[in-house]
């Protein structure tokens, strides 16, 4: 048997690739899938199955285009009205040579939520180890908000069931393959390990010694922050994301077609460093530095006007634009021609923080205040007083919002969670986004 984790930087996504026999099954794969034939082609091997073990929220879902040249049938769970793949349901098996998958289905985290159990059959009928989607983690379980509030109490009382009746249940030694690592915000606190077992979780995860209500109540009060992204991963996800075919090809634009195009609404994004931003910059445009946009564009960007990147070497932009089409945004359309040096030889308006009157200056955000101004609101309560203090702050000319990419009580940078439409209209004047 071959087994390999593929692993998508900064989301903290895992998908995994098992073969025997010449016969490869890919299990949550990512929308860039060159790498799941890649390894094919290594193995000597076709990919004849892919399975997506739920609706996932925070990438797009690659079964779709990893199905296109490989001919792979596609199996998800039965619980959710897929406009794509075939449904599979408790006890069903596939195998692979040897290699046997069944079926385990695991609500709680989504509605179709399935795990899948593997055996290696030439060496044991035991399984070996378990691909649980994101019902459990390392360190964590699901979360069971993303149903909407009304519903919390249910999935959490459909996931509590499905780890105490389906998963913890099997032997001490089983490795456990979750869909998510540490930093991902499919979960409230996973650990930082690349992998763990049944056992081990049973000894160390806190939420699994819970009794029922107990874990209910907790999940229930559980406050989790949802990107605004998510909602267009879930549409996608459900119905099946358009084929993209290949990495998209960024044109060279010039400095004088992106002055126009950022009048008529291109998003332009620097993905240059803070400082290199604050060091001078095209009106107009969003700085994200190259390690946050897998974070942060979901915030920022819409899913309609194209997006053009600032950069000053223009090296590497083929990595940057996974980052991009892993969260769907195939709007992305070209970059500076020359970087950002091209911009100053041509004479084009530079923005540099506080060089506006001083009612326009820039304010600063850091970690600490947002977690002060903060505390003791509920979540509705932050959201709403965030809206009011950037809207406020971004009247001017100048705003910069300075935050680290580190989770305030378990979620995302607080600060993110204000006025979207408010963020957008600012990024029209030179707005910064950056790590301090």
């Amino acid at each position: 048997m071959f087994f390999e984790k593929v692993k998508s930087d900064i989301l903290a996504h895992n998908s995994y690739v098992v073969e025997a026999d010449g016969e490869m099954a890919v299990i949550d794969p990512r929308r860039d899938c060159l790498v799941y034939t890649t390894l094919a082609e290594a193995r000597g091997a076709n990919v004849t199955k892919i399975f997506e073990t739920h609706k996932n929220e925070d990438y797009v879902s690659g079964s779709r285009e990893l199905a296109r040249p490989t001919r792979a049938e596609i199996f998800h769970g039965a619980q959710e009205d897929f406009g794509f793949g075939t449904d599979v349901r408790e006890g069903e098996t596939f195998n692979l040579g040897p290699i046997e998958l069944e079926v385990l289905e695991t609500p709680g985290h989504t509605k179709e939520s399935i795990s899948l159990l593997l055996r290696d059959r030439s060496v044991s009928s035991d399984p070996l180890m378990i691909f649980t989607g994101d019902a459990l983690f390392a360190g964590e379980v699901g979360r069971t908000d993303l149903a909407g509030e009304g519903e919390r109490p249910r999935m959490s009382e459909m996931l509590y069931t499905s780890l105490h009746e389906k998963i913890l249940p099997l032997d001490d030694g089983v490795i456990v393959c979750p869909a998510h690592g540490a930093g991902s915000v499919c979960g409230g606190n996973i650990s930082d390990r690349e992998y763990t077992t049944i056992g081990f979780e049973v000894a160390t995860n806190p939420l699994l010694a819970m009794e029922k209500e107990e874990f209910v109540e907790y999940k229930v009060n559980e406050h989790l922050y949802e990107p605004p992204y998510f909602t267009k991963m879930r549409e996608l996800n459900k119905m099946g994301p358009p084929l993209i075919y290949n990495l998209p090809h960024l044109q060279a634009i010039s400095a004088r077609e992106i002055r126009s195009l950022a009048g008529q609404g291109a998003q332009i994004i620097d993905i240059r460093s803070p400082t290199g931003f604050a060091g001078g910059h095209i009106p107009g445009s969003i700085n994200i530095w190259r390690d946050g946009l897998p974070l942060f564009m979901g915030y920022f960007l819409n899913y309609r006007d194209p997006i053009i990147l600032i950069d000053d070497f223009n090296l590497g932009l083929g990595h940057v634009a996974r980052h991009f089409v892993r969260l769907g945004y195939d709007n992305i359309a070209g970059y500076l021609a020359g970087g950002f040096a091209d911009w100053f030889e041509q004479g084009e308006q530079i923005g540099r923080p506080g060089s506006g009157p001083p009612a326009t200056s820039q304010s600063i955000w850091t970690i600490r205040q947002s977690t002060s101004l903060m505390h003791g609101i509920s979540t509705t309560g932050r959201r709403r007083a965030i809206s009011r203090a950037l809207t406020t702050s971004m009247s001017g000319i100048w705003r910069n919002i300075w935050m680290r990419s580190q989770r305030i009580n378990g979620s995302l940078p607080i600060a993110m969670s204000g006025s979207k439409e408010a963020l957008r209209r600012a990024s029209c004047r030179g707005t910064a986004f950056g790590m301090s």
